[in-house]
């Protein structure tokens, strides 16, 4: 899976370590949309852990 954020690849790694979850986070590289810098990371695990990083994420970026 590869999502597009401006939540910096430190915030992301400290985000997947409190989570627990069992994957692997690649930056691609980077992107600008409107005006927004964004970084292009790869998520690879398995699609459970996957779903518990990205569930993990949504919380910690909605304040949870």
């Amino acid at each position: 899976m590869i999502i597009e954020t401006a939540i910096p690849p430190e915030e992301l790694e400290e985000i997947r370590r409190k989570s627990g979850a069992e994957v692997k986070l690649t930056v691609l590289g980077k992107i600008e949309r409107n005006g927004i810098p964004l970084s292009r990371v790869l998520i690879e695990g398995n699609e459970r852990e996957i779903e518990l990083f990205m569930e993990r994420l949504r919380l910690a970026r909605a304040g949870g």
